[in-house]
């Protein structure tokens, strides 16, 4: 008997249902990547639940860990020691990850509203994020430490000062006299600077019992930190520190460790607030006034369980937070969080020696540092050494499993045919075209002559590659107007065809809401109709466009090359290999990040550009890579072209994830059109010349443009919008060659 329907949360389901996945039926979003936050993602990717889509935003793609701060700034951590990269967990655990800054939430919509960009829905909502620091902070001088996220990039500009190499010790002024603010004055010192550490109290480490309040101070006094208690700060000018006194601090800069304030956006949205602006929570860290929404960390306050701001309540409510998450969205019953009164406070002491507090517990050394670090470093690794992606093993007889193809297939152009099949096709279809057809296959866009003019038209389209359908349909909306670009038509109007995968209803309209409104912000910003277009079901996210607009002078054309130009590319290599290794785990968040920036720029300006230079052969280099791409141009103008490796750009960790061998599933293919390249320097395994055929998704325009013309041209093109805009060849006689 078939089954029209799948209830959540139903004990049992038919067999029949379990031999297949189950279709995403509720909306889990997750705001913030907090302690407590990445201890859900990693809860969901161990153990799934059936049903159950889940999202990650966040504003930072790599999340700190506070408790190693103080390591990392006393030099004992290195960045990636101390952070979470979330692009990665999300990867390992099937979540999506949206890169973007929340603003507020429409509760009675339920939804969540994002800087820039159209709302998430959800049909549960957690949110573990930091708090904000206060208006005292204004001075470009002064850095408050929470939130960690935002210290970090900071900290790493004032690093290099910290070094002494001159003599010269910087004058650092801590604000604030909890531990925080004490084991940051101890690192800082250990680091090299001049401390002075500023407390409205009457003593350092009040939460500490008396006698490691005593050690604590007897160090400060060892260490040479100078200790002002009762100084209560009024303001700040620039690096100096003032009290109600009228007593001033004078240094270079200014750490402020006084806690933090609720963020802002919270008010306003109809949630329960405590009086200082934090998200009421119960028991089960769940909202006292709406039941979809729970938070933890910093930004939630628990009724009649007050607790200081610490990352240690965080961490220990994250088991807890999963699990109510998952009951409440497969409606069952949810388990109390009772939050410590006295945990364990360990705190470094900026040497490798530490002291431990709790209650009238006091216990200190280097064997108190080693413990700190394990466990420590024992909470980093869940999220850091994960388990390694496998894709699934196609079930075929061994004779045939040679000719199976990858079972890991990438997405954006990566999943485009090979040039080698569409030829073979091409060759046995007899396409046939009127006079009306100026320029038909063969070409980057189509141009048709009318009565009043030109028509210039092209399709591009693919299955999605990343887990965000906002930014997948703005990608896609650039990747299809560039064809235009590159010939140098002016795009008018544009049809979609847009697949969206069965789930429920709400989640359908979601996805298709998010793709599209993603697109249309791009075709909005070329001032591009969208006249229709077709939507179906399919296995996969995927939208394709039909552009079509006006071509006002002469095309730029893949025939168009001529001995002794000059060959300028206006984006980097790199997208294939990096979404390659992004899908399988790979790709740290910067890397993914920087591709992303790439795909997601237009090339209209540059299109400009090079017509104005003087630009005779144009196209855009995408699925079958640079090299691939070239040739075509080469072929068609029965010219050849000489490249010059070291002066092609290519995205960070582009050659790095080449050489380790992640690839693109159409890089084999593409590699075949190197046994007609002469390689001068070097062989066709070297990782730079491999990358030459690495499929690019949106990728940059290649243009061929008159030697006189193209210094100003590429200035002019990183002036305007493309930085690593470079003359990467010339255009020769015959044959095509690579100089390494």
């Amino acid at each position: 008997m078939p089954v029209s329907r799948i209830e959540l949360g139903s004990p049992l389901l038919p067999v029949d249902v379990l031999k297949t996945k189950v279709p995403a039926l509720r909306d889990l979003v997750l705001v913030g990547g907090g302690h407590a936050q990445i201890q859900v993602v990693e809860r969901f990717g161990m153990h799934a639940e059936p049903g159950i889509r889940v999202t990650l935003i966040a504003r930072e793609v790599e999340t700190p860990y506070s408790g190693m701060l103080p390591g990392l700034v006393a030099g004992h951590y290195e960045w990636s020691d101390v952070t979470v990269d979330l692009t990665r967990l999300c990867t390992f655990a099937d979540v999506r990850f949206i890169d973007a800054e929340v603003d507020g939430l429409d509760l009675e919509r339920q939804e969540v509203r994002l800087v820039g960009r159209p709302p998430v829905r959800f049909d549960a909502l957690s949110i573990n994020v930091g708090g904000t620091p206060g208006p005292e902070h204004a001075s470009p001088n002064v850095t408050p430490v929470k939130p960690i996220g935002a210290f970090l990039p900071e900290w790493q500009k004032l690093e290099p000062t910290m070094s002494g190499g001159d003599g010269v010790r910087p004058k650092i002024t801590v604000v604030g006299g909890g531990a925080g603010g004490v084991e940051l004055a101890l690192a800082l010192d250990h680091r090299g600077a001049q401390v002075t550490i500023a407390t409205r109290s009457k003593d350092l480490v009040q939460e500490f019992n008396r006698g490691a309040r005593r050690r604590v101070l007897k160090l400060m006094g060892e260490r040479g930190i100078d200790v002002r208690p009762g100084f209560d700060v009024e303001s700040t000018r620039g690096s100096h520190v003032v009290s109600t006194a009228g007593e001033e601090l004078a240094g270079e800069h200014v750490f402020w460790v006084t806690g933090v304030s609720a963020p802002a956006w919270p008010r306003g949205t109809g949630l329960a607030l405590d009086d200082a602006g934090f998200i009421a929570v119960d028991e089960h860290l769940q909202s006292t006034s709406h039941p979809m929404v729970f938070a933890a960390g910093d930004v939630a306050s628990m009724a009649g369980q007050p607790r200081p701001k610490s990352g240690v309540y965080a961490v220990r409510q994250g088991p807890y937070l999963a699990e109510n998450l998952r009951r409440y969205l497969t409606r069952r019953p949810l388990k109390r969080f009772r939050a410590q009164r006295n945990a364990m406070a360990i705190m470094g002491l900026g040497d490798e020696s530490a002291i431990a507090v709790r209650g009238a517990f006091t216990a200190s050394g280097a064997w108190v540092w080693r413990w700190k670090q394990w466990i420590d470093r024992r909470f980093m690794r869940r999220f850091t050494e994960l388990p390694e992606m496998k894709a699934e093993v196609f079930d075929v007889a061994p004779a045939l499993r040679d000719e199976a193809p990858d079972p890991m297939r990438c997405g954006g152009c990566g999943a485009k045919l090979g040039a080698n099949v569409l030829d073979r096709v091409l060759r046995r279809l007899d396409v046939t075209t009127s006079p009306t057809t100026v320029r038909g296959i063969g070409d980057d866009a189509a141009i048709v002559e009318f009565t009043h003019g030109r028509l210039v038209t092209s399709c591009d389209g693919f299955r999605a590659m990343i887990d965000d359908p906002y930014q997948f349909g703005r990608i896609s909306a650039h990747h299809a107007l560039s064809d235009l670009f590159a010939m140098g038509g002016r795009p008018t109007f544009a049809l979609a065809i847009a697949t969206v995968p069965v789930m429920a209803d709400a989640l359908m309209e979601e996805d298709l809401f998010q793709m599209m409104a993603g697109a249309l912000a791009v075709f909005r910003d070329h001032d591009i109709d969208l006249v229709g277009g077709h939507s179906a079901e399919a296995s996969e996210l995927s939208v394709a466009f039909s552009v079509s607009g006006i071509l006002d002078g002469e095309p730029m054309t893949k025939d168009g090359l001529r001995e002794g130009q000059k060959l300028v590319l206006t984006k980097p290599l790199g997208t294939g290999t990096i979404l390659a290794a992004a899908m399988r785990g790979d790709a740290t968040a910067k890397q993914l990040r920087g591709a992303l920036d790439s795909m997601d720029s237009s090339s209209a300006a540059a299109a400009q550009i090079f017509s104005d230079a003087g630009a005779t052969g144009c196209t855009d280099v995408t699925g079958f890579g640079l090299l691939g791409h070239l040739s075509e141009m080469t072929r068609a103008s029965t010219v050849g072209a000489r490249l010059f490796v070291d002066c092609i750009p290519d995205l960070a960790g582009a050659h790095e994830l080449m050489a380790t061998g992640i690839v693109s599933s159409l890089q084999e293919n593409n590699e075949q059109s190197l046994t007609d390249v002469t390689i001068s320097g070097g062989s066709p395994a070297d990782p730079r010349v491999r990358l030459l055929v690495d499929p690019q998704t949106a990728g940059g325009l290649l243009a061929a443009v008159p030697a006189e013309t193209a210094q100003r041209c590429m200035a002019d093109l990183r002036e305007n919008g493309y930085p690593r805009t470079s003359i990467i060849g010339e255009v020769t006689e015959n044959g095509l060659e690579v100089v390494l």
